[in-house]
């Protein structure tokens, strides 16, 4: 590749890689996952403390309900001695619908303990409070606990003539229990909602994602060449107008790239035409009756229309090698045995001339599929290289490479002064002549070579001629890994 193709890609590889790209299914997934951790956290909160206070308003509304029955119970019942042990028959009941285990409740009757399920003096059980928090050692319970104190949370009522007051004293730690219940349920309720909610929108982005995405493969598979529209298959609006977008400036891009080629065609088209005329003028003039000096400038003359001629024919074939690979024309079988002998009888006289040789080194045939005229032009711009900078005199070796357990490859070597490696990508920019400044070369050559060669993903390789000492130019029809 020339230095001037080469500049513009490193420029391009070397911004691509400075400028950070992210992906849209990344930023969607990042902002999902964000906006659904904290509406989890937020709605787990709120549910949370919703469900506390619903669970103490309730626990209070029941508790209260309960003091009430054992406020008319103990009002309205006859005092025997068997009713105590029906009013701890029924609290128990009471106490277990209520879901709670660690209780105690205390009746007093006109100033007096009527019943107690703790273990304290009259006295400070006269003192309760209907409404508060205390804290008594667990011992007077009756059982055994792991802490030596218990807090208590109470809940009492009196009748409006003060005979009889019933109060309920509920362990914090049931409190506390049911509302850890509640949080925990409600995160896990909330934790299995946030991620059936996560994966659906996980799935909805890779739905809205993945058109995008098929896209963007539809358009990195096209041909370098391909000018028609493209078609993403897609009902998505947006997807739909970047469609539309692309085809605009590839229909632009087309009609730009066909007047340029119509230009360069018609122009060489055009100059043809005067530089025979010119040439025929020149070769009418009897070289016998004009001066040695004229004679020379007609020469000169003659010389610089054959180069004009030859870089008219190069723009020719160059816009006419762009115009076939842009069309993309199907394959044929072509034979390279058979391009080869034809393009070396075209070349035989010149090389005759200085009184050299060429020889052609091939199987019969070898069979590729390809477009003829591509191939064509590519080895005739090759040998003609050959040709024109081989020595004196003249010393040409084409080989042709294939088979079945070959791959097909075309080599041709001269005696000239070959040329290195960074010379060789150079010569592929066009009108790139190496400084020279005399000859009949346009510096177009090997730019359609290397043209021909790029579109048709063939590979170029250089070499020194072990045999003949010059230029060795070897073209792999194997097709490359990037294509």
């Amino acid at each position: 590749m020339p230095e001037e193709e080469k500049m513009p890609e490193e420029e391009k590889m070397l911004e691509a890689s400075s400028r950070k790209t992210v992906s849209i299914r990344d930023i969607l997934y990042r902002r999902l996952n964000i906006y659904l951790a904290a509406g989890w956290v937020i709605a787990t909160l709120l549910t949370g403390l919703a469900g506390t206070q619903y669970f103490n308003e309730g626990l209070r509304g029941r508790v209260i309900h309960l003091v009430n029955i054992i406020m008319a119970f103990e009002t309205a019942r006859e005092q025997d001695a068997g009713s105590v042990g029906r009013i701890d028959n029924f609290l128990s009941d009471q106490m277990d619908d209520i879901g709670v285990n660690d209780y105690f409740i205390v009746v007093i009757l006109d100033n007096a303990v009527r019943y107690s399920t703790i273990d304290l003096p009259s006295e400070q059980l006269l003192a309760l409070p209907l409404h508060g928090e205390m804290s008594y050692p667990s011992s007077f319970l009756g059982y055994e606990w792991s802490v030596p104190f218990i807090d208590w949370r109470l809940y009492g009522v009196e009748d409006p003539d003060q005979r009889v007051r019933v109060i309920v004293g509920l362990w914090k730690g049931e409190v506390f229990f049911g509302i850890l219940t509640i949080t925990l349920f409600v995160f896990a309720v909330g934790l299995i909602v946030g991620a059936v909610s996560l994966l659906l929108a996980r799935r909805v982005v890779a739905q809205v994602v993945h058109p995008l995405e098929d896209s963007a493969t539809a358009v990195l598979q096209r041909k370098e060449n391909e000018m028609t529209p493209i078609r993403l298959n897609t009902r998505l609006r947006e997807l739909t107008q970047i469609e539309d977008a692309l085809n605009d400036l590839i229909a632009r891009l087309d009609a730009t790239v066909r007047r340029e080629r119509n230009f360069i065609a018609n122009a060489a088209h055009e100059l043809r035409t005067p530089l025979a005329a010119v040439r025929a003028q020149a070769e009418a003039v009897d070289l016998q009756a004009v001066t040695p000096q004229i004679r020379g400038q007609i020469d000169g003359m003659l010389d610089a229309t054959d180069r004009a001629s030859r870089l008219i024919a190069q723009l020719l074939q160059l816009a006419r090698s762009e115009a076939v690979a842009s069309d993309a024309s199907d394959a044929e079988p072509i034979d390279l045995v058979e391009i080869a002998r034809d393009l070396i009888a075209r070349f035989t006289p010149e090389i005759l001339e200085s009184r050299g040789d060429i020889e052609l080194i091939a199987p019969d045939p070898v069979m590729l599929p390809g477009n003829r005229e591509l191939v064509y032009a590519l080895l005739r711009n090759l040998l003609e290289n050959a040709v024109k900078y081989a020595g004196t005199p003249k010393h040409i070796v084409v080989t042709v490479a294939g088979g079945q357990n070959l791959d097909p490859s075309i080599c041709i070597e001269d005696n000239g002064p070959g040329m290195s490696e960074t010379d060789f990508q150079k010569a592929f920019a066009k009108f790139e002549r190496l400084g020279r400044k005399s000859g009949d070369g346009a510096g177009l050559g090997l730019s359609i070579v290397h043209d021909i060669a790029k579109r048709q993903k063939l590979r170029l390789m250089r070499d020194q001629s072990p045999q003949l000492g010059g230029l060795k130019v070897t073209v792999s029809f194997t097709r490359s890994p990037s294509a």
